[in-house]
């Protein structure tokens, strides 16, 4: 299985690099450096703050999105963007280190492939490192965790985490510009997520929920696309966006599912009712081959989706739909499916709800649906102080395990020096019917942390 994530890695870093060399070919060799060092002075300046209740500023542009949009990169463990140009004190060139933390964790499992409960003590160093590179209209970027873990006295070394994400832009025309994007990801365990609460970011609208449930085994996603985006007017606009996206997870049997191969196309259509409101249309196709027993299976979406920016504080999304479902086996299977977004900012907290009910929302394999509700309040107690409390849960239906999941917890940080943070969570879990991949069961998990970012400059340290 290593080898074939190893191969499938390698294939997406020589496919971005030959695109890359071809993009880079066709553009000016570089930015003059003035700009990029305004560029890279703006961009730290907005990842600055640490209070992230303070209100932030509006959006760049208007809601509809511009190009530079399309090369956005979102940070592997949070909502915000991936902040580039100089924004790390240990960094060398385009390579950085982001954070770096070690933190004691206890827990205790009740689960069903267990004859009694088991308690864990848990000891973990880990470090986030970037490589980041842009030039001109492109950008490649490879977003690296190794973790070193000492469970019940048993050293374990788990250094395949990484996402990596390669985007290119072409302005063929003022109206005409094509966007081509390659996401990578892997995680060596399916049991390693801590930071459960949902985050999101106020000026992109993006919300970025952890998976809760627990499984044993890798889970690996990579996903190509081709975003064909013409501006009929300053408040219209068509994208025309092909994918080819494939997912691996193993399991406890090698009998079940283990992967899926989608190739589909998506086609929308925006309109812009004012600077801060937008309504959308639109179609997807989606045929996906798994690899074992589950049928091939044929989507088909429509929906329409109306988002907006209401002043500085706060913003959210909706999306309603139908989905059509169609196998050789059986007759079709029919569902709603819809997304609902909002960031709401106060003068010392913040809010973020998200629903979402489609197709494969979670980590397993199925060619059923899921909905998933996630719901996370943040309030800064003092300026060092910053509580969370966090709470979600998830289901499948119409699926072969209908799985279900839920989890609920407090977590606390605290600034104890510049750049240093003292960090406790406490979460409770549970899981029922997960088949081969997830087992039924109980968790309670505590941990104690300190963390060190070196990018980081919060207020009240200078």
């Amino acid at each position: 299985m290593r080898q074939r994530m190893y191969r499938t890695l390698l294939v997406s870093v020589f496919l971005s690099i030959c695109l890359s060399g071809i993009a880079r070919s066709q553009q000016d060799p570089s930015a003059p450096k003035d700009s990029q060092d305004k560029d890279a002075n703006s961009q730290q300046k907005s990842d600055a703050p640490a209070n992230d209740a303070a209100p932030a500023p509006a959006p760049a542009g208007n809601i509809l999105g511009t190009d530079s949009d399309m090369l956005q990169v979102r940070q592997m463990n949070g909502a915000k963007p991936l902040p580039s140009g100089r924004v790390s004190a240990l960094q060398l060139g385009p390579i950085y280190l982001q954070s770096a933390d070690f933190y004691q964790a206890f827990e205790t499992i009740e689960a069903s492939t267990l004859p009694n409960t088991l308690f864990q003590s848990i000891s973990i160093f880990r470090a986030d490192f970037v490589f980041d590179h842009a030039w001109r209209t492109s950008r490649f970027a490879v977003q690296y965790e190794p973790r070193l873990m000492i469970t019940n006295g048993l050293v374990q070394t788990n250094t395949a985490n990484l996402t990596a994400t390669w985007e290119t832009l072409y302005a063929v025309t003022p109206q005409l510009s094509i966007g081509l994007k390659n996401n990578f990801g892997y995680y060596s365990q399916q049991a390693q997520f801590e930071g459960l609460n949902l985050e999101g970011d106020l000026t992109t609208g993006t919300l970025v929920q952890a998976q809760f449930l627990d499984g044993p085994g890798h889970f690996l996603t990579d996903r190509s696309e081709v975003d064909v985006r013409y501006m009929l007017s300053p408040r219209n606009r068509i994208d025309v966006t092909p994918f080819f996206e494939y997912y691996s997870a193993s399991g406890a049997q090698d009998l079940y599912v283990n992967e899926s191969k989608s190739p589909g196309a998506q086609i929308g259509f925006s309109r812009l009712l004012s600077p801060t409101r937008m309504i959308g249309f639109g179609y997807t196709v989606e045929d996906t081959i798994f690899g074992n027993l589950l049928p091939r299976t044929l989507y088909q979406t429509e929906d329409v989706t109306y988002a907006q920016q209401v002043g500085l504080t706060w913003r959210y999304a909706m999306t309603g739909g139908v989905t059509r479902a169609t196998t050789p086996i059986g007759p079709p299977e029919i569902t709603g499916t819809g997304i609902f977004d909002l960031i709401k900012l106060f003068r010392d907290s913040k809010i973020t709800l998200e629903y979402n009910r489609g197709q494969q929302v979670g980590l397993q394999i199925a060619n059923g649906f899921a909905e998933l509700y996630d719901a996370a309040y943040q309030r800064q107690l003092t300026p060092r102080t910053k509580l969370i409390l966090a709470g979600g849960y998830y289901r499948q239906f119409m699926a072969a395990t209908n799985t279900s999941g839920l989890f609920a917890g407090p977590s606390l940080t605290y600034q104890i020096a510049d750049r240093w943070f003292l960090e406790s969570v406490y979460t409770f879990k549970n899981q029922q019917n997960g088949g081969a991949n997830f087992a039924s069961g109980k968790l309670n998990y505590g941990s104690v942390g300190i963390r060190w970012v070196p990018g980081v400059h919060p207020v009240g340290f200078n």
